[in-house]
């Protein structure tokens, strides 16, 4: 349904053919869908005797569940929304859903034909109802094509305008976020402080959207100051949901931190602040419903621990306007980018911050204007914690980060806290993502290989791990290509491209001995942790002496065990050497200035390629996460496990893990249970 003045209108050609136009996520105010069975379409049934959880088991309603969350992200996504209701209709039957970033509430099934007051009342009420009341955020005024503020946008756009200068990319982008298909908006930040004043700030398109309905549904915008469109700075606006729980900081108060602690290349703080009291409600109301049925049940419901987290607006607006990485021009380019990331990293650190989410969207190009040279900067600091934090568990239920580019070992033991070892390999993992896609390289199944490394996932029960390949990486130090021939090992290497655009055979590449050298210091630090977790009982003598048998049952006559041996274990001999091979491997990750090293090294000390970037080699319309395993890793293919989609797994995705449905005063609230990993 549309407000009556943004209906799309029909087109006719000539020959009288009537074309319907395609939805306007963007005018949407309201959406009904119907199906026709009761039970079979109905994606929240739990009839007696089925599963007690809400889940859409059958595919059927899987499909359906799927369908109703992408009209709610469609709508989230193109919309200042804080929250969206919905229609669904069942035959004879229907719900109404309202979706927020904390998850859905649906009401009980109902016969609308028999007692079709409770529908009719709720669409009489939504049709009186003020705008914030449906959800629309009170503190973005929509700018309207050919208004004044609508026409000083466009003009600044076009405000110094070089195509030449690559250095241009800020107004560029500006540019490009003006795209009539979506609504422009004028953004009110309340800073914090009792004598912030409220500051207004224009944009278009966001440039970056993070996906789905749950979460932080971050969108972060090219913006001007509403206030002088025509010479004011440009400046990066972030809107977002932040998880609201104890010891968890604003971005901005962490930015504020670092900044007056004069951390170099991250973004510089303009002002911050929570929107109003703009918080999702799905999560009380899924605390207040299972407390209240574990209390029916006998118990006290005071062991219940809501899986759902609360979420409360906020903007962030920086100074610096970056670039995603993936503009980068050559490889040596990406890496010099790089070590500006790490060094932020470190100096950050050293003052007690860590950052904890080092991804590929978190890493930037930046142009410096006062040195008029590029930089790294080293973007999103709301997962970041203090290091001198004493509570004993993590802030929030599940894992903090982004899946792709944890660290195997976050994945692995997700309940221990992220340490300096775990940062350093996600840079990595950043730096070969990057890589694989825009350098030239051996390997051919580049989709294959993006699957196996950064979205796979391994199950134990109901928990989630790393990936078998990149936990295999890890152990062993090689990113082997073909991990079939045991005997053979051909690995990942990166080809020399000459101006020509031709490849040199033959020539070695610096990032093959930055990678293979950041492997081996993994390799160490993996195989210490193993030994560690298999310690002998000899190790561990002093707390396992009690499971020690005495030798004199296992007598051998002849034998005087206080002579030197004959013979020297392989495994004992090979311990040692290994072992100390690993510590002095490990020892790199420890800290910042080995990688830093590494990296500065072979920047200067090392020939490079002048422009071997080449078009992204991943497939342009994606490609079937996992389908092709059986090519290029076939042994990975009847492994149990699968495909993270920006960092959650499938069932979570679809939000098809088991779940209970709490039905208080005609409410059912879908979420996941307290027992739920």
């Amino acid at each position: 349904l549309y407000p009556s003045d943004r209906v799309p209108v029909r087109t006719t050609d000539p020959d009288g053919t009537v074309h319907s136009p395609p939805t306007d996520w963007s005018a949407v105010e309201f959406c009904i869908e119907c199906k026709t069975n009761s039970d079979a379409h109905d994606p929240f049934e739990e009839k007696k005797g089925a599963s007690k959880g809400i889940d859409p088991t059958t595919k059927e309603r899987k499909e359906i569940f799927a369908q109703i969350l992408a009209y709610a992200e469609f709508m989230l996504t193109r919309q200042q929304r804080m929250w969206i209701f919905m229609v669904l209709i069942l035959g004879d039957h229907c719900r109404i859903i309202r979706f927020d970033r904390a998850g859905a509430v649906a009401t009980q099934k109902f016969n609308y034909k028999t007692n079709g007051a409770a529908l009719i009342e709720f669409l009489w009420r939504y049709a009186k109802w003020p705008e914030s009341t449906r959800g629309h955020d009170p503190t973005a005024e929509r700018i309207i094509p050919g208004t004044l503020l609508a026409e000083q946008m466009k003009a600044r756009a076009q405000k110094d305008k070089d195509t030449t200068n690559r250095e241009d990319y800020i107004r560029r982008m500006f540019e490009e976020s003006l795209d009539p298909r979506w609504y422009w908006w004028k953004l009110r930040v309340e800073p914090d402080g009792k004598d912030g004043k409220d500051r207004f700030f224009v944009v278009g398109k966001p440039n970056f959207q993070a996906p789905g309905v749950v979460g932080r549904g971050t969108r972060g915008y090219v913006a001007l100051p509403a206030d002088n469109i025509a010479d004011g700075k440009f400046c990066y606006l972030k809107d977002a949901w932040r998880v609201v729980g104890p010891d968890i900081d604003k971005e901005g108060t962490i930015l504020e931190h670092l900044n007056e602690h004069k951390v170099k290349y991250i973004p510089t703080l303009e002002c911050h602040g929570d929107v109003g009291d703009q918080v999702t409600q799905t999560d009380a109301l899924w605390d207040e419903l299972n407390r209240r049925n574990e209390i029916e049940e006998g118990n006290q419901g005071e062991d219940i621990v809501s899986p759902l987290k609360k979420h409360r607006h906020y903007r962030i607006a920086v100074k610096e306007v970056g670039q995603p990485m993936s503009e980068f021009t050559c490889s040596r380019q990406l890496v010099h980018a790089l070590w500006f990331c790490i060094t932020a990293h470190s100096e950050a650190y050293k003052i007690g911050v860590i950052h904890r989410d080092i991804s590929a969207g978190n890493v930037l190009l930046y142009y410096d204007p006062k040195e008029k040279k590029r930089r790294g900067l080293l973007n999103d600091w709301e997962l970041s914690k203090k290091t001198d934090s004493v509570r004993p568990s993590g802030r929030q239920l599940d894992r903090t980060g982004t899946w792709q580019f944890m660290s195997a070992m976050t994945l692995m033991t997700p309940g221990d806290p992220v340490a300096v070892e775990d940062e350093l390999e996600s840079f990595f993992n950043v730096l070969l993502y990057f890589s694989v896609r825009f350098l030239p390289h051996n390997c051919d199944k580049v989709a294959d290989f993006m699957h196996a490394y950064f979205d796979d996932y391994s199950t134990l029960g109901d928990t989630y791990k790393c990936g078998h390949y990149k936990k295999g990486c890890m152990e062993t130090g090689h990113l082997d290509l073909d991990i079939t021939s045991p005997k053979v090992r051909e690995c990942l290497e990166f080809s020399w491209m000459t101006p020509t655009g031709a490849l040199a055979p033959g020539v070695a590449h610096p990032l093959d001995m930055i990678i293979t050298t950041i492997l081996q210091w993994i390799k160490g630090r993996y195989f210490l942790v193993e030994r560690k977790r298999k310690a002998s009982p000899a190790q561990a003598a002093e707390s396992t002496a009690n499971l020690l048998i005495n030798n004199e049952e296992f007598d051998i006559p002849g034998y005087d065990p206080t002579a030197s041996p004959k013979v020297i274990p392989l495994h004992s001999q090979g311990t040692i050497q290994e072992r100390t091979k690993a510590e002095a491997c490990a020892a790199n990750l420890r800290t910042h200035s080995a990688i830093l090293d590494l990296l500065a090294l072979a920047i200067h000390n090392e020939d490079w390629p002048a422009a071997d970037k080449v078009p992204d080699q991943l497939p342009k319309k994606g490609y079937q996460h996992g389908a092709d395993l059986t090519t290029a890793f076939p042994s990975l293919s009847n492994a149990s496990g699968g495909t993270m989609f920006h960092g959650i797994p499938p069932s979570s995705t679809a939000s098809l893990r088991k779940r209970r449905a709490a039905v208080v005063e005609g409410l059912e609230v879908a979420g996941p249970s307290k027992r739920s990993k």
